[in-house]
């Protein structure tokens, strides 16, 4: 395409899209609706993902024996664990560990002011010793526990494979409406933009008629209403990038400090780590909707 004829065409585009500056505004509306929704399912599907990952690498169970066990019987459970072939890798919390760890606990707690005083009168005799366990494939979690439930002189086994179904659960529901309603506003986008091509197409149908008559093909008539229609998209994916990422970084630093404050390792990312996959997709739907709409408005004024 010679340089002459692409400024011909950018300058009818922009001419175009203020010509029919009401429609023009209604489409980038819609556009920026659809893909802010679209941006605030993305960025709580990949926060979900990314705690899910954070919960995979972290050690997913706790086994208590019962603290009447002795040393000889604590090994056998030592054995039985070291043997399965489920479990990735464990540590032992003896009871002098986990006694200065309840104590550390108690001093840190500000509801029970003076609460390591508690313990006077108590050792480290009536704790448990506990093995923290790692599963190969978090997965077999449910397996794994049943299996140390069923040993003698096991107490109690936590783990936290209702806390990864819940997550799993979250984003796969997550996944399914947000490609629903994203889906459905998408399309309504191509109908606007379709309609909105479709008022400048109808204003310049005898234009569009003695060019075709003069010889002009059909590419050169259809780049102007195609750029137009591009160029509605890429607004209404600025404008939706703009808002997107204000209100990310707003409420950002404010979820994550009560997330802190819940423990476990959760997290909000950091939106430098993000936004670069939003504009590429933002710029990638908005420029095809924008060129799918007008393709489809101006096809049947190409037959004279």
């Amino acid at each position: 395409m010679k340089i002459r004829s692409f400024k011909y065409i950018l300058k009818e585009s922009f001419k175009n899209a203020y010509r029919n500056k009401l429609m023009s505004l209604a489409s980038i509306s819609i556009i920026s609706a659809a893909l802010i929704l679209f941006g605030g399912f993305y960025l709580i599907l990949v926060n979900l993902n990314h705690n899910l990952d954070i919960l995979y690498d972290q050690p997913q169970m706790q086994a208590y024996c019962l603290p009447t066990l002795t040393d000889q019987q604590i090994a056998g459970i030592e054995t039985e664990i070291k043997n399965n072939k489920y479990i990735e890798s464990y540590s032992i919390v003896t009871k002098k560990e986990a006694f200065e760890q309840f104590k550390k606990f108690l001093a840190n707690d500000k509801l029970n002011e003076g609460g390591a005083n508690i313990l006077e009168g108590y050792d480290e005799s009536s704790m448990n010793v506990s093995f923290i366990i790692k599963v190969k494939d978090p997965q077999n979690s449910k397996l794994v526990a049943s299996q140390l439930r069923a040993l003698a002189g096991m107490e109690n086994v936590k783990y936290s494979q209702q806390t990864i179904d819940l997550i799993d659960t979250v984003s796969r529901w997550v996944r399914i409406v947000s490609l629903v309603l994203i889906g459905v506003l998408l399309i309504i986008s191509l109908f606007i933009i379709s309609n909105t091509i479709k008022l400048t197409v109808f204003a310049r149908r005898k234009e569009i008629n003695i060019m075709k008559y003069i010889g002009a093909t059909d590419w050169f008539i259809r780049w102007p209403f195609i750029f137009e229609g591009i160029l509605i998209g890429l607004t209404g994916a600025l404008f939706a990038f703009i808002i997107i990422s204000y209100l990310y970084g707003f409420t950002q630093p404010r979820v994550t400090n009560n997330l802190a404050a819940l423990g476990d390792g959760f997290e909000i990312m950091d939106y430098k780590y993000i936004w670069s996959t939003l504009v590429f997709f933002y710029v990638g739907v908005s420029a095809l909707i924008g060129a799918s709409g007008s393709i489809m408005s101006i096809r049947k004024h190409l037959h004279v």
